[in-house]
């Protein structure tokens, strides 16, 4: 074999091999899970994968029958069998269910209430066993992170005057820390805790009223302090914040917009350079973002995207978006089953969606 016809078939080998090893990463739809109490799934915040007990949690909120007084619709905390994508039950007794994780080994889940509590549920009983006060000046819980290795909760009081972020013990239920930031013009985005560092890290849309400029803000759960300074985010307006593989943390970038005009994009942000690394251009509008590191994949629930709303499947080692999946109902959640590798899509009744939650897996 001549040199030139060699290169020739090793080259078309890898560009096949390349081509394969595309295809096999990108998703489609297997299933929906089914949510009608009194009335379909509308509208929702926070969704939240376990692996220890194989249970998907999702803040519901909205789609009350007008004429059942007596029921509370979809205002609680939905409860799913991941391991078989059922619908379990839905712990009522929440007035407005925000941010959402499960803690203490899978026994129970913290819920931020807009009635400016965090409401505790029993994960076996699926019920509100107790409610803890924020203590916020304005405003309600929000989106929160846990952190298993020193039983922490840190949840966001985005509409606090100054937004503030709280930390609680899940062994005793109490505030042992404020971090107040008063140039967080935009309030808080998504807490996540880091294992690579041992820190929480929430996103900032907007500081200083500039609204191309946002940040990362570093907190210890150990003693409830703020680490160095905050890390910029620019021209992002970040939404989404979920740790990806190694030091990295997968950025939702609200931008990209029908309304705002900017280029839509992701960021990849090094917990341990403390600060944005790359770019990832194609999707923008993103609210919650997602990774499953067994496949390579970072995910974004791109509701607002200017070119319609979508589900970003972006390939974790080359930083590429692979996938654009179109969705509906504003589909601004998303969570991953590390386990199955299903993807948990919700899709509120109105704007075309499904009242359901939408299941994708790989091809």
């Amino acid at each position: 074999m001549t040199f030139p016809i060699r290169t020739l078939l090793l080259a078309t080998v890898a560009a096949l091999s390349a081509t394969a090893v595309a295809q096999a990463v990108e998703l489609k739809e297997v299933g929906k899970i089914p949510i009608k109490l009194d009335a379909p799934l509308q509208a929702f915040d926070i969704g939240w994968f376990d692996a220890k007990t194989d249970r998907y949690i999702l803040a519901s909120r909205g789609g009350q029958d007008a004429k059942d007084k007596s029921n509370p619709g979809n205002n609680a905390l939905l409860i799913i069998d991941a391991a078989t994508d059922k619908f379990i039950t839905a712990a009522t007794g929440i007035t407005l269910a925000r941010g959402a994780v499960i803690v203490n080994d899978g026994a129970e889940a913290y819920v931020g209430d807009g009635d400016n509590s965090i409401k505790v549920v029993d994960m076996k009983t699926g019920k509100v066993v107790a409610s803890i006060p924020t203590e916020a000046n304005k405003g309600g819980a929000d989106e929160l992170g846990y952190s298993p290795k020193d039983n922490v909760v840190a949840m966001a009081l985005p509409d606090a005057e100054p937004p503030t972020l709280i930390l609680i013990s899940t062994k005793d239920r109490k505030i042992f820390a404020k971090v107040a930031v008063a140039n967080a013009s935009d309030g808080f985005e998504q807490t996540i805790y880091s294992e690579v560092d041992g820190m929480f890290h929430t996103v900032i849309p907007e500081l200083g009223g500039d609204a191309n400029k946002g940040g990362m803000i570093t907190v210890d759960p150990k003693t409830g302090k703020q680490v160095g300074e905050i890390a910029p985010i620019d021209n992002c307006k970040p939404h989404g914040n979920f740790p990806g593989i190694g030091n990295e943390l997968i950025i939702g970038c609200n931008y990209g917009q029908t309304k705002d005009k900017r280029p839509p994009v992701q960021m990849i942000f090094d917990v341990k350079t403390n600060k944005v690394t790359e770019t990832i251009p194609g999707i923008g509008g993103t609210d919650m973002s997602g990774a499953d590191p067994g496949l390579g994949l970072y995910y974004t629930a791109s509701a607002g995207n200017g070119e319609g709303s979508a589900l970003g499947v972006i390939d974790a080692k080359t930083h590429k978006l692979i996938q654009k999946i179109p969705t509906a109902g504003r589909a601004h959640s998303v969570a991953v089953n590390t386990k199955t590798h299903h993807v948990y899509v919700p899709e509120g009744a109105a704007g075309g969606g499904c009242g359901c939650i939408r299941v994708f897996a790989p091809m």
